[in-house]
């Protein structure tokens, strides 16, 4: 990793749709986000043609009414870890502990808690983690709701899956700005989001909120349920170690 990589805190906003719209995937949003997961040969075949069009329809539409605004936060910061959870560090004062990310571990198979990839405060060491929000503005809410107040269902159910994927695309976008910035291969780091098993309470998008200033430079909320406002909003943890990769937390017997 790169010695000189900036430490804390960075946003983006606005950031141009056209280098996002590489990163959408067409195969995910078009059978999961527009329905089509059971289309086969050559139905499949019709139906990618026709939501191609609707897709390059949308994109043109979206030129001319700016509905979709995608914006993110992010950053790199030291991190340790103490047993099974992880440590940020001050950017500019690594003795300060300024955050603290308690994770569950595997009861069974490897044993694995995301903190194992992070070295040990134990042995004064540090290594680099990153956090990622991402989100595509307030307004594409309100035009999801207000087709669906009008009783456009079908325009309101693809506009919230373009909108969805505008989401993802946006992370993975992002993603990709932190390996480059910290000279990482093309595949290396993962992202887990909170929600999922190894990185599960919600309520740590407060913790995020204190790292990255979400609330003030990317007009996003949180649910008394701590679900990110805009609903097409993602955020991430992002581990770099070459070994991370995805895992289930399984309860003994299931």
């Amino acid at each position: 990793m790169d010695s000189d990589v900036r430490l804390g805190a960075q946003i983006l906003s606005p950031i141009n749709r056209e280098e996002i719209i590489p990163h959408i995937n067409k195969k995910v949003l078009y059978r999961i986000s527009w329905g089509a997961q059971k289309a086969r040969g050559s139905k499949w075949e019709a139906v990618q043609k026709e939501l191609n069009e609707k897709y390059e329809e949308m994109l043109q539409e979206l030129r001319k009414d700016p509905w979709i605004e995608p914006k993110a936060g992010y950053g790199h910061w030291y991190a340790s870890a103490e047993n099974d959870t992880i440590l940020i560090h001050h950017p500019k004062e690594p003795q300060h502990i300024i955050a603290r990310f308690p994770l569950p571990r595997q009861p069974v198979e490897d044993g694995l808690c995301l903190s194992d990839y992070l070295p040990a405060q134990a042995q004064k060491e540090t290594g680099l983690i990153s956090f990622q929000v991402v989100t595509v503005g307030k307004y594409a809410t309100q035009k999801i709701n207000s087709l669906f107040e009008e009783g456009n269902y079908v325009e309101g159910y693809f506009a919230h899956g373009l909108a969805a994927q505008f989401a993802e695309a946006t992370a993975d976008y992002v993603h990709a700005r932190i390996r480059a910035e910290l000279g990482l291969k093309k595949n290396q780091s993962r992202r887990y989001s909170w929600g999922y098993e190894p990185i599960p309470d919600l309520a740590q998008h407060k913790t995020l909120f204190e790292l990255i200033p979400a609330r003030e430079k990317l007009g996003m909320d949180l649910t008394s349920a701590n679900q990110l406002i805009p609903e097409q909003s993602t955020a991430a943890m992002v581990i770099h170690h070459e070994q991370a990769r995805y895992f289930r937390i399984r309860i003994k017997g299931t």
